[in-house]
């Protein structure tokens, strides 16, 4: 992943209105929990995370989607997805999938603001990655851009790497 955020070139969208409404959306409908846009632009750590990475492709569109969350957080949303008791642990199966299942339903509105703006495409199915110490780097004419969140004392972040192909282009 990105660690700082970056400019990007404009899209024929406006990607970063959808994914502030998106995120914070999905986060209250699954688990009522309030993220909000972050109020700086500090880069989140690169402590133990656990990221859902989503591929998106179509005939005018292509990228990826990564929800980042740092593992105590991605612990709390499992837990809470799941309906357990504060002194339960989830298992890393489960926190896979209550991620991957987050990623799918940001990657979801995503896909549909997309599809009504003239950009039809489908998405993968989740993959998760975990650890400290790794980096994503977008292909080479894809954009990326970095969305930071903010939920009490944790920072998550999405990032989105987009090649778009208009009739300009």
């Amino acid at each position: 992943m990105n660690e700082t955020p970056t400019a990007s070139a404009p899209t024929p969208f406006p990607l970063s209105e959808w994914i502030q409404q998106i995120v914070p959306e999905v986060f209250q409908t699954m688990v009522t929990l309030e993220v909000t846009p972050a109020s700086s632009k500090l880069a989140p750590a690169t402590t133990d995370r656990i990221v859902g990475a989503i591929g998106l492709g179509g005939e005018s569109v292509s990228g990826a989607i990564y929800l980042q969350l740092t593992a105590p957080l991605a612990d709390e949303v499992t837990s809470l997805l799941l309906g357990m008791g504060q002194d339960e642990k989830p298992s890393d199966a489960d926190v896979n999938d209550a991620i991957g299942e987050l990623c799918n339903m940001i990657s979801g509105g995503l896909k549909s603001n997309l599809a009504n703006h003239g950009f039809p495409c489908a998405i993968s199915p989740p993959a998760i990655v975990r650890g400290t110490s790794f980096s994503v780097e977008a292909p080479p004419h894809a954009v990326p851009e970095i969305f930071l969140f903010d939920y009490h004392q944790h920072r998550l972040t999405v990032e989105v790497h987009l090649q778009v192909q208009t009739n300009n282009s």
